[in-house]
């Protein structure tokens, strides 16, 4: 590692397999676990809009001011969890699932600036997306409502949306997701732990 006085430094780091847990989730519409011929041109084209949302490079070093949690509450989904929907075998969670009331305020968990907004994904609902400078990005899926329009500047702590059950969400949570352009990373690796019911994600 280099830093920028130029002076050098190297870390040698243990990489440990990690354990993963099984979810089930049963319940959900058909729809949302199988969807038909018809709906896959749409999640086509919204998984391209993602793409594209995430791979914007912005020379900003907005994520140096570190990262809080965008919500306070219960953590009913970790990061890499296998996902067994209406008992057929799904992709790994890749995000963090946050249980709260429907329309607890979600604020923006580091400074950036909005890349996407959009009203409703077939999977994800109201889906917003943060930059946070050179690749890395945080999504915020099944929102109620989205506060920001695209373009905006948000400091860490904004009002960003309010927590919801749109798309595939069998319930009011927060599913938060992290990436280094197409490379996912577990948001809790960031924020840390969660604080306390009834504390301010600061």
């Amino acid at each position: 590692m280099v830093w920028p006085d130029g002076r050098r430094e190297t870390r040698r780091l243990t990489i440990a397999q990690r354990r993963y847990d099984v979810q089930r989730i049963d319940g959900l519409p058909e729809r949302m676990v199988t969807p038909d011929a018809a709906a896959l041109p749409r999640i086509r084209a919204e998984a391209e809009l993602v793409a594209r949302a995430r791979d914007v490079e912005t020379a900003e070093t907005w994520f140096r001011g570190g990262f809080v949690w965008p919500v306070v509450g219960r953590i009913s989904g970790v990061y890499g969890s296998q996902r067994i929907l209406n008992g057929e075998p799904r992709q790994p969670h890749y995000g963090v699932d946050i249980v709260a009331p429907r329309g607890t305020t979600v604020q923006a968990p580091a400074d950036g600036r909005v890349v996407l907004a959009h009203p409703g994904m077939y999977f994800t609902g109201k889906t917003l997306i943060l930059d946070h400078g050179y690749g890395l990005t945080s999504a915020f899926l099944h929102l109620d409502e989205i506060l920001v329009g695209e373009g905006a500047l948000v400091r860490r702590g904004t009002p960003i949306g309010r927590l919801g059950a749109t798309g595939r969400a069998s319930g009011p949570h927060l599913d938060w997701r992290m990436n280094l352009f197409e490379v996912r990373i577990d948001p809790a690796l960031l924020a840390g732990p969660m604080p306390e019911p009834g504390a301010a994600a600061r």
